[in-house]
């Protein structure tokens, strides 16, 4: 079935201010400049909604992620307490992100169906990997993850695909999506004719589908996948930080997740704790302290603190201040000194160069797991 994880609602992001849905053709035909590929979108506007739905059926389980996803923590909008949780230099970029839908009411008709599309093309991509949307960190992304499988000891069994807008402009991936996916699609035919009406749609949008809004998933799931979208590094990015040490950072992140879930039967016997809110706190927080340790490790990517400092500065201030919602990550503070502990773990055994195991890293973060807190 179709993951709630993945319907972020405009309407919510927009604090309830604007609200459009599919059946807003008429409205999409007289907002737009209706050149020729205007009218091939108010066509394919008209025609879509029901050729192009989504089975309600298809189920990615049994992989799964528990809803963890980046982007679901970009949008949100709980933010309280402003002494952790004040604007950082990564909301006026995403501002600058969600702007553009304002004025695109073909955007604001689709965006639901094309994060749904761009999510399942990243999920169950098989093809080949590029990192960056012209692969321009592809070669980086390999060489961290062939150093993540040796500083963990997990050699060939995570698979890390990137996301990318384009392929929401590539015919036949949408089609191979839809011969999937597609809940209306019995031939080939079937599918390339979606594949064109959202084509057609793509030429006369300005934000479809080029919106990185669209490609700012990170997440990683039980069944060894770990998925990162260029929008989400472009951005965080676009704040002045190296964009190599974003891709280190959620990486490691996100690697450290899958460490957890490869021992999560012997390290959470009875679950991480009863509340689910703070059962998520305490494995996020060990994601950020076993992802620092890699970044500062001497045998890891060997970043000094003050550059993971500042990427976790911003890294940390993406929609964790939902407190009581079962996926909250810790509030900025702790997740900063969660990674603070993590690099002092590194330090401490920079002088042999020792890397300890998962489970030796997992009970020195548990032995430190209070200090967060105080």
């Amino acid at each position: 079935m179709l993951k709630n994880f993945n319907k972020i609602a405009m309407v919510t992001l927009c604090a309830g201010l604007i609200s459009i849905s599919c059946e807003k053709e008429n409205e999409v035909e007289e907002i737009m400049n209706v050149d020729a590929a205007g009218v091939n979108a108010v066509q394919s506007a008209r025609t879509l909604s029901a050729n192009a739905t989504l089975n309600p059926e298809f189920n990615v389980d049994p992989v799964t992620y528990a809803g963890h996803n980046l982007r679901n923590e970009v949008f949100k909008m709980d933010a309280v307490a402003p002494s952790e949780c004040a604007p950082t230099a990564f909301n006026q970029e995403i501002n600058k992100v969600i702007q553009p839908f304002y004025s695109d009411p073909l955007a604001l008709t689709y965006y639901s169906l094309y994060l749904d599309l761009s999510f399942y093309m990243a999920y169950l991509d098989t093809s080949e990997q590029y990192y960056g949307d012209e692969g321009q960190y592809t070669n980086f992304v390999k060489k961290r993850i062939r150093d993540l499988e040796k500083f963990w000891g997990i050699q060939g069994e995570i698979r890390v695909n990137g996301q990318h807008t384009a392929s929401l402009n590539d015919r036949e991936k949408l089609a191979d999506l839809y011969m999937i996916v597609g809940a209306n699609v019995e031939t080939r035919e079937d599918a390339y004719a979606i594949a064109d009406q959202l084509l057609a749609i793509n030429e006369a949008s300005p934000v479809l589908p080029e919106s990185p809004y669209f490609a700012m998933d990170g997440f990683a799931t039980t069944g060894d996948l770990i998925v990162i979208g260029d929008g989400i590094t472009s951005v965080l990015a676009n704040t002045g930080i190296d964009e190599g040490i974003v891709w280190t950072g959620i990486l490691a992140h996100e690697w450290a997740h899958e460490i957890q879930f490869d021992n999560y039967t012997e390290w959470y016997p009875n679950g991480a704790d009863e509340d689910p809110a703070a059962a998520t706190r305490l494995t996020e927080l060990e994601a950020d302290f076993l992802a620092a340790y890699y970044m500062t490790h001497k045998r890891g990517a060997t970043y000094n603190w003050k550059r993971v400092e500042q990427f976790f500065e911003l890294f940390f201030n993406i929609g964790d201040c939902s407190f009581a919602s079962s996926g909250h990550h810790g509030t900025p503070l702790q997740r900063m000194e969660a990674a603070r502990l993590g690099y002092e773990l590194a330090t401490s055994a920079q002088k042999k160069g020792h890397i300890l195991s998962q489970q030796e890293a997992h009970e020195a973060f548990i032995a430190v797991f209070g200090d967060i807190f105080e």
